[in-house]
């Protein structure tokens, strides 16, 4: 063998490679539990309810035009014009002039074997006022058209009408009205409404409203700006919210009690009516995020487990030729395994203690065995114990990347700079040449 540096190298690539395989299945299994975790979502949101979002409210007023219609008709081949009295109905959707909703979210977690997830009970009350439709609003009408203006209706659209608690009360113009089911507004048919006995006349009159609803969900609460000014205010015992939707809140308290978020916006910067309420529009969201997603964190750390075997190798491999002490491939091989078996124990064991415990633990457990290993193969305690250390440090250099996400990337990059920058400099003076002609030193050497 004319280069045994070089075929070493070229078998120690064959090995990391082939632990490839064991990571792959390990992420498998994260994103496997994953899929497990999100049916368990599921399955706490279909016994309770699901995200909601609330629509509305919206006036409602059907008008019925009796107009005279000129039709056309033959008459023993000659045509003919006659004017007849033609009925058709216009169905007007009207959105509060002002618009207020005040929240209050009572989050807790509910669990569904061995997962979790955020699930909330708002008490919250939408106030306003809203302006009668008048002639103007239909279109062009007949020629002498008579009106009949219909009983307003007011309505309210619920993303999952399951998770109203008690009937809710809607009040117009000071009056209390009876509620029924569906929501009638375009898009969004679930909710409720309520017809009011008001006798419309076709003069544009503001009416004031109130709604008083009691609605749980699970994971994000929306509420969608229809009114002409719409200001919202919403409060929770959640700790780790996250702001979303079209609109991000104006301003915003977050402490370890909860949090305070308040929205303000016209209908010109919303650009949302009746007619397109539930389309792609958002409004104002609040979604409850877990501050610890054990498989996220699980998943972005099996994604450093290459850079784990390759500088444990890398290391391996210098102390091996530095001191003429060979390790056989095997040994590479266990090794490599071992710490591959970290990832696994650290998800399985993040699913039942809090994910910095389980770290700790999963990190010493192969960190001991790892060291116990090395001391017998490096022929000495005291190598061992620094193959230890270092690979401790690294563990911990880890940790603190996973910790930290927004600087992940900033703190990956040093990781791999100093790494390469280590190697670089304690080998910049080693004649490479001469490793290669070196005489291996066999087993049955006398230790260093």
């Amino acid at each position: 063998m004319k280069n045994p540096i070089l075929w070493k190298c070229a078998l120690l690539a064959l090995i990391g490679a082939l632990l490839l395989i064991p990571l792959a299945m390990i992420e498998r299994s994260i994103e496997e539990r994953t899929a497990y975790r999100a049916e368990a979502i599921h399955a706490i949101a279909a016994s309770t309810a699901g995200e909601q979002s609330i629509v509305g409210p919206v006036l409602t007023v059907v008008v019925e035009e009796e107009f005279d219609e000129e039709k056309s008709y033959e008459y023993q081949g000659e045509p003919r014009k006659k004017t007849v009295r033609s009925k058709r109905a216009h169905t007007l959707a009207v959105v509060p002039k002002d618009l207020h909703f005040d929240g209050g979210l009572a989050v807790e977690k509910r669990a569904y074997g061995l997962h979790e997830t955020a699930v909330f009970e708002l008490q919250g009350t939408i106030t306003g006022t809203i302006e009668t439709p008048s002639p103007a609003s239909l279109p062009p009408l007949g020629a002498n058209a008579r009106l009949s203006w219909g009983a307003p209706t007011l309505s309210v659209g619920i993303a999952d009408p399951r998770g109203l608690s008690g009937e809710p009360k809607v009040q117009l113009d000071g009056k209390l009205l009876a509620l029924h089911r569906a929501a009638h507004i375009s898009g969004m048919e679930t909710g409720f409404h309520g017809t009011s006995d008001l006798v419309l006349e076709g003069k544009a009159t503001r009416l004031p409203f109130r709604v008083d609803l009691r609605l749980a969900g699970t994971g994000s609460i929306g509420f969608v700006p229809l009114g002409d000014v719409t200001t919202t205010e919403l409060r929770g015992n959640w700790p780790h919210p996250s702001f979303g939707g079209d609109f991000l809140p104006r301003t915003r308290d977050i402490s370890k009690e909860g949090f305070v978020a308040r929205w303000s916006t016209t209908g010109l910067a919303s650009s949302v009516d009746a007619a397109q309420a539930t389309g792609k529009a958002k409004g104002f969201e609040v979604r409850l995020m877990d501050p610890v997603d054990v498989y996220r964190q699980a998943l972005r750390a099996v994604k450093y487990g290459v850079l784990f075997v390759v500088l444990t190798f890398t290391a391996f491999f210098m102390f091996e030729n530095l001191k003429s002490l060979p390790i056989h491939p095997v040994q590479y091989s266990l090794v490599g395994l071992a710490q591959a078996l970290f990832f696994l124990l650290l998800t399985s064991l993040s699913e039942h203690i809090a994910f910095s415990i389980a770290y700790l633990a999963a990190a010493t457990a192969c960190i001991t065995l790892i060291g116990i290993y090395l001391a017998a193969i490096l022929r000495g305690w005291r190598r061992g114990f620094g193959f230890s250390f270092a690979l401790a440090t690294l563990y911990a250099a880890l940790f603190g990347i996973l910790r930290s996400e927004q600087s992940a990337l900033l703190l990956g990059s040093l990781l791999l700079f100093f790494a390469l920058a280590g190697l670089m400099l304690g080998t910049r003076r080693i004649d490479w040449y001469g490793l290669s002609t070196r005489v291996v030193l066999t087993d049955k050497a006398p230790p260093l």
